[in-house]
C-alpha cells in the first residue's frame, strides 16, 4: 500500500476526494470537511463541547437579582413543561432540551434537529418562553444563563430526577410565598 499523501509516514487506506487518494484514518479525520465529505462513509458529523460555551458562574447568577431571574424564567418553563406532561421530564432531557436551545442562541443553527417529539416540544415550550419573558435579553447573556444551567443539570443528575426535582420544590416554593393569604 502506498503511504498516505498528507503526513507521508503511514499508510493511506481510505479514498479521500479532498486529497485524490487514499489516505490514513488520522489524517481522514484532520483534513475533513463538511462540505466536501458529507457524503463519505467515514464522514461525522464533529461534536459539539458545550462544555466549552461561555456561561456564568453560580456564584454570579445568585449575587445578581437580573441573571436569578434569567435563570427563573428559564427553569419556570422546564416546571411548566413537565407538569404538563405528569413530571416525566428527566435530568437528561432537561440537558439535552438546553443543548438544542444553545445551538440556536450559540451556535446559529437555522434548523433544529431533533429525533425526539417529546424533546423538540420541549425545545418549542421553553424557546417560547424565552421569547415572551425574556424579550430584548441580550443574546450572550441568554446563551451563559442556559450554559451555566446546563453545567447545573449534570452535576445535580446522578440517577435521573435530582434537577427536577431541585426545580419543582423550589418552584413550589417560590410560587406558594407569591399566592397572597
Amino acid at each position: 500500500m502506498a503511504k498516505c499523501p498528507v503526513c507521508d509516514s503511514r499508510k493511506g487506506k481510505r479514498q479521500c476526494v479532498i486529497a485524490n487518494g487514499l489516505v490514513c484514518s488520522l489524517c481522514c479525520g484532520t483534513i475533513r470537511k463538511e462540505d466536501a465529505c458529507l457524503n463519505c462513509s467515514y464522514y461525522q458529523k464533529p461534536k459539539r463541547k458545550y462544555n466549552e460555551v461561555p456561561s456564568f458562574t453560580t456564584k454570579q447568577i445568585h449575587e445578581s437579582a437580573e441573571l436569578m431571574g434569567y435563570s427563573d424564567a428559564i427553569e419556570g418553563a422546564f416546571y411548566a413543561y413537565d407538569i404538563e406532561n405528569n413530571k416525566t421530564l428527566k435530568d437528561a432531557d432537561a440537558s439535552k432540551i438546553l443543548e438544542l436551545l444553545i445551538d440556536k442562541y450559540h451556535f446559529k443553527d437555522a434548523e433544529i434537529n431533533c429525533d425526539s417529539p417529546f424533546l423538540l416540544a420541549g425545545f418549542n415550550f421553553v424557546d417560547a418562553a424565552i421569547g415572551k419573558d425574556l424579550a430584548g435579553i441580550d443574546e450572550q447573556v441568554l446563551v451563559k444563563v442556559l450554559s451555566i444551567l446546563n453545567v447545573v443539570v449534570k452535576k445535580l443528575s446522578k440517577t435521573g430526577k435530582e434537577y427536577m426535582n431541585v426545580i419543582h420544590q423550589y418552584l413550589g416554593e417560590k410560587l406558594a410565598s407569591d399566592t397572597p393569604a
